[in-house]
């Protein structure tokens, strides 16, 4: 499995740099045909998160053979009202859904997890490789 974490977004550069990795997770493991639905997916949650006044989030993208997921979480916030009400109400909530294969929430709605179900060209390793990567703040 290979991990890329994303830190310190915030609402100026959320979209910029998850949408920039997304796009090279597409390249680099070969998933060019799934790229529309994960930034759609990805967009869902930036529309969110720019109603919320400035936000900071994590993004981890966890890329195995089989599926790639991406874990958001926010360090001063959560995704509460996000994840409750009427889905026909929350359009984000409801695409959200309809594209990835799955949606869940951590105990305390600090964390988003999206799954996507989808084969990528890699090479199982046994011990998982973590990218680090620290996003500037911009004010």
């Amino acid at each position: 499995m290979i991990e890329i974490l994303l830190t310190d977004l915030n609402n100026e550069n959320f979209y910029r740099e998850t949408l920039k990795t997304i796009e090279s997770i597409c390249d680099e493991y070969s998933i060019g045909e799934h790229f529309g639905t994960l930034s759609m997916a990805n967009q869902m949650i930036c529309d969110y998160l720019e109603s919320k006044s400035s936000v900071v989030a994590n993004v981890a993208f966890r890329i195995d053979s089989d599926e790639v997921s991406f874990d958001y979480s926010l360090t001063n916030g959560d995704f509460c009202s996000f994840s409750q009400g009427d889905e026909a109400d929350n359009t984000s909530m409801f695409v959200l859904r309809r594209l990835a294969d799955e949606v869940s929430f951590s105990t305390d709605y600090d964390t988003l997890t999206t799954t996507f179900h989808v084969k990528t060209k890699m090479t199982v390793h046994r011990n998982p490789q973590r990218v680090a990567v620290k996003s500037k703040i911009f004010s």
